[in-house]
């Protein structure tokens, strides 16, 4: 079981590279130095998103029959390598091919969350109630220090400092990044064992999508469940869309260097990775909502402090406390969806979690992007009504986190959820 969680956690630092790599050049590579809107980067995140959450649901119903989690992962990863290298390959030696880059990173980015539908519900074997925000605190907290490694690691590549082929600049932060989560993933595809009974059933895609509408229905009739996906989807769309676009932001409204941004960054995310092992432990014991609710809070004061800072060394302060506020929100909510989900649909109830996570990156794109044309005659205080209206949203998902009910009994067959 401990080598499990190990590699188990592993995997989150390595996919967590490439995700940082790319979300922190590959986005600035694009707007910046190509010069395209930003709604070129946005729309890498809706379409991949679209993608996603025309095939997730299909793939975690597969998933609750045959349970073969870890095969989806390797698949999944060596698609995402796949995909990762040929846009840095593109950004390399034909940075006049924008177009084709952004294409390739659309896939990349779709088959990067695909891998969440297989990775995320391993959390229900690899613990039990009693630990389950702690151990998927140890995963958040592996992704964060993943993230802060390799945006320091590829940082020496976009400066100049180190030069490897190809077209200089932030295209050179890309290469890297990708080599680095092929072999840190390498421990969790060869070195996880799954426990699992072999199913062999033909799948019809009428039948299944059927299967789905079913599924669906039988989760939306769980009404503490429901609420939590759908205030999840309020709230990670706050947070995923200002996370996104955090880069852009602040080159375009303080002129940030690269350098400034990266320590910043690199910051933010250890206080994410430390808030994630320590809230997730406090989480266990005080109570899954409770915690998760205190940090809504948080974060719509903060969102608003954000939109009226009055100078950078303000935003960087404020920075940092969301820091330690970031990585829990995924911990203690993927916990949360662990205690309600009925066990025959465990796996379509994380998929339709992260569908949520997905359609939300569909919506908050467009919300910040319409926000940004909307005002655009304002400068860049644009930017600053866009980072305003994601308070709106984080007050949305806490009015539906309110309404789920303690639960003192069984959840499923699987024992007490604490609430």
């Amino acid at each position: 079981m401990r080598r499990n969680i190990f590699v188990w956690a592993l995997y989150d630092f390595a996919n967590s590279i490439v995700m940082i790599a790319f979300l922190f050049y590959f986005s600035q590579w694009l707007v910046v130095d190509s010069g395209k809107p930003d709604w070129w980067y946005n729309a890498t995140l809706v379409v991949s998103s679209v993608l996603f959450i025309i095939t997730a649901p299909i793939l975690g119903q597969r998933l609750d029959i045959t349970a073969r989690k870890l095969s989806g992962v390797r698949i999944t990863t060596v698609l995402t390598i796949a995909a990762y290298l040929s846009t840095a390959l593109v950004t390399l030696f034909f940075p006049q091919l924008v177009l084709l880059a952004t294409i390739l990173f659309t896939f990349a980015l779709y088959f990067y969350i695909l891998s969440f539908v297989y990775y995320t519900p391993m959390i229900n074997d690899l613990a039990t109630f009693t630990n389950k925000g702690f151990v998927s605190g140890i995963g958040m907290g592996a992704n964060y220090l993943g993230q802060v490694l390799g945006i320091l690691a590829v940082l020496p590549f976009a400066t100049g400092t180190l030069y490897l082929f190809g077209a200089p600049g932030r295209a050179q932060a890309l290469l890297p990044a990708v080599i680095l989560f092929a072999l840190f993933s390498l421990p969790m595809l060869l070195a996880y064992r799954e426990n699992i009974v072999p199913v062999v059933q033909k799948m019809r895609i009428g039948d299944e999508y059927q299967k789905i509408l079913q599924t669906f229905k039988q989760i939306i009739s769980i009404r503490n469940l429901s609420l939590l996906i759908i205030g999840y989807f309020f709230f990670s769309d706050a947070l995923l869309t200002f996370s996104n676009n955090f880069p852009i932001y602040l080159e375009k409204v303080y002129a940030a260097s690269d350098t400034v941004k990266t320590y910043l960054t690199a910051a933010i995310l250890t206080f994410s990775g430390i808030g994630s092992v320590i809230i997730g432990r406090l989480a266990d014991k005080t109570g899954h909502k409770r915690t998760l609710l205190a940090m809504l809070v948080c974060w719509a004061v903060l969102f608003v402090l954000f939109a009226y800072a009055p100078s950078f060394s303000f935003v960087i302060g404020v920075t940092l406390v969301g820091g330690i506020l970031f990585g829990p929100m995924w911990g203690v909510s993927r916990a949360m969806v662990g205690d309600l989900a009925p066990k025959a649909i465990e796996a379509s109830s994380f998929s339709i979690y992260t569908v949520a996570e997905r359609f939300a990156t569909f919506v908050g794109p467009l919300t910040w992007s319409a926000v940004l044309a909307g005002t655009s005659a304002q400068g860049n205080m644009s930017y600053n009504y866009a980072v305003l209206s994601m308070s709106a949203l984080i007050l949305m998902g806490t009015f539906f986190v309110m309404r789920i009910k303690a639960i003192p009994t069984e959840v499923g067959s699987r024992g007490n959820a604490r609430i």
